[in-house]
Parts: structure tokens; sequence; C-alpha cells
């Protein structure tokens, strides 16, 4: 090998490294400088505005245990996406998956009048087969029927959230729906779970900390999806399929076995993420508003992770602090929480400025260096 070409795979290496560290490291500033423009155009003081958002997220230990229960859900979430994303499918589905998964472990929580030894471990399996199931009918009609799988998810969002709300609220002459137990502060509500997650964070050390079991779940399932992509064979062909259908097809890969295989598995981490919504905070119960869109924020926090656990888990916080330090800032600075809603967008638009000239590269479209096209393909 010539110094030429090793020369270039060194720069391919460096630069395919700059890509998924620094991306999203750039991503983040940008998009907190142009908020903080935005501040001072509202006449505010941003750095007072980022310190209070800084201090509700992680200024005390109460504060940090309260980020980490934002991002719990996300995280899961946000691996159902990335795992997907691995294999080439755009699943905006996440969203109807945590529903379905949180219906059916929330009729099992209810209903069932068992130990929480036995209770949890039943819900955690009735949330991912839910989500499992929901997800891999979009998964089949992929692999089989060639339905794109953006519109299948976007519509299976939709019945799954209106079969929540047929579950839960009352009909126009005020009977309940088949789960509401009451309805409150006119939300209506299941009967509460017969266990719940326990509380990891001791009193002593946290007084009135609400971090629960969910975090290690959470965990766990990030070990989960990194040993299934990188170190089964499983895992190697669906990353072979999301790379290229058509090449893994000639390697002898069946590509709608793993196509529909890749959603299944996705839908399992959006269905425990609907478990633990529920099964983790008080009054443990599900309701029509249990979810602000976890789902959706997903896609943000996977592109933001690069589609890795790590990265995943690491982005889930961030947006985790952005959703609870933005209390503090809005209630101390003046500064509406919507700003944060701006600087995830503005991540969002960056990240995803990455992935366009990637794509316009492999599209002939736009001519990057050698080694950044090689990395693009």
């Amino acid at each position: 090998m010539g110094l030429g070409a090793e020369d270039s795979i060194e720069r391919r290496f460096t630069y395919e490294w700059a890509s998924g560290v620094w991306v999203p490291i750039l991503s983040v500033a940008l998009a907190l400088v142009i908020g903080a423009v935005v501040v001072l155009a509202a006449g505010s003081n941003p750095i007072n505005a980022y310190w209070q958002l800084f201090q509700g997220s992680f200024g005390s230990r109460y504060a940090i245990s309260e980020t980490l229960l934002a991002a719990v859900p996300l995280m899961l979430a946000g691996m159902a996406v990335a795992f997907s994303f691995r294999a080439g499918l755009f699943n905006i589905g996440a969203e109807g998956q945590i529903f379905i998964g949180a219906i059916l472990s929330a009729w099992v929580g209810y209903t069932l009048n068992a130990p929480a030894i036995l209770l949890i471990p039943l819900a955690l399996l009735a949330g991912a087969l839910g989500g499992a199931v929901w997800a891999g009918i979009a998964g089949i009609l992929k692999a089989w029927r060639g339905a794109h799988e953006v519109i299948t998810t976007i519509m299976l969002n939709y019945i799954a959230i209106n079969l929540s709300h047929y579950l839960l609220e009352s009909g126009p002459s005020g009977q309940p729906g088949p789960m509401e137990q009451h309805v409150q502060i006119g939300n209506p509500v299941t009967p509460p779970m017969n266990a719940h997650l326990s509380v990891i964070v001791p009193d002593s050390l946290v007084p009135g900390g609400r971090l629960h079991a969910g975090l290690i779940i959470a965990l766990v399932m990030g070990v989960v999806f990194w040993f299934v992509l990188w170190r089964t064979t499983l895992g190697y062909r669906i990353r072979a399929v999301g790379l290229s259908p058509k090449s893994a097809s000639y390697a002898g890969i069946h590509v709608g076995w793993h196509v529909a295989g890749a959603m299944i598995i996705a839908g399992v981490f959006s269905g425990l993420a609907g478990m633990v919504a529920i099964y983790g905070v008080y009054p443990y119960e599900l309701s029509d508003s249990f979810s602000p869109g976890y789902g959706f924020d997903a896609i943000a926090v996977a592109l933001l992770g690069k589609n890795t656990a790590v990265g995943t888990i690491a982005a889930a916080m961030l947006f985790g602090a952005l959703e609870h330090g933005a209390n503090l800032m809005e209630a101390t600075a003046g500064i509406s929480s919507h700003l944060t809603d701006v600087v995830q967008g503005l991540i969002i638009f960056f990240i995803g400025a990455d992935a366009i000239v990637r794509y316009l590269s492999r599209k002939g479209m736009i001519r990057l260096p050698a080694y950044q096209e090689k990395a693009a393909a």
C-alpha cells in the first residue's frame, strides 16, 4: 500500500470520526448561539437565560434526577428510531408504538392483582409486545408490499392515538370509555397500576426525587441495542440491508425478512418507552396526555445521537435537560420555555444539513473531496 493510499484512508477515517463526534457537538453549539441571538433580540440577557436553564437541569441533585427522569422515555424511543434508521427505515411511528405499548401494559397493570415482582415483568412484556406488533405492521407492509414506511407509520400513529381516545374518553352521552375510571382535571384516566417502578434514588440523597428503575431498563436496552447490531449475525445483516438492499440481496440476505425484523425490534424499544412512562411517575395511570410527543422528539434524539446507543442516550439527556431546565428559565429569567423548542429545531436543522450534503454527494449533485465522497457513499 502506497503512502497516498494510506493518507487517503487516514483522511477518510478522520472525516468519519469528525462527522460522528463533532457534527452533533457543533450542531448543539450553533443552535445555542442562534437561540442566544433570539433572546437578545427580544431584549433579554441570553447569558442569564442559559444559566437558569443550566441550573434547572443540573444545578442540584434534584435537578439532575428530574433531567434523567425526563430523558428515560426519550432514551428508549430514540433507540427505536435509531435501530430502524440502521436498517435504512425512516420510522415516524414511534409515537403510535409508544401508545400501543402503554395501552397494553396499562391493561395488565390494573387488571392483574399480582405482586410487583411478577406484575412489572408482565407489564414490560406487554408493552414490548404491543410496540413490536404495531411496528411490525409497517415492517411487513414495507417488506412484502413495498408500502413506504413513512406513510404507513404516520397512519398507524393516528390509529393508535385515536384508539387511546376511544378507550379513555367519554362519549357524547357521557358514557366512560372501556378503560376509563374517572376524569382527572378534564383528563380521563385508567385505574392506577397495581404496581409501579421503584424509585432508585434514596430520599436522604435526593429529597423528593422521582428517578425510577426505568433508567436501569433504558441503560440495559442500550447494551441490547449495541449487542444486537454489532455482535450478532442478525445485526450485521440488518446493517447491510440499511447500507444497500441490492448488495445485501446479492449476498444472499433476505431483505424483506430483515426489514420487517428491524421494525419489530424497533417497536420493542418504543413499547417499553410507553410502559416506563406510565409505570414510573405518580399517579401511575394512563391518560391521553401521558406522552408530550416522545415519539416525535425521538427522531431528533436518534439523529443527534448518530444512531448509536451511547449517542442516543446522551442526546436524550440533552433533550431532557432542555425540557426540565426550561421551567426554571421561564420562571426566573422571564424567557418563554418555547425557546428550548427553537433550540431543538435548530439542532435538527444542523444535523440534517450534514445528512443532506452526504445525500447530494451520493446523487452526484455536488462534489466533495475524495475521502469525503467515500465516507458519504
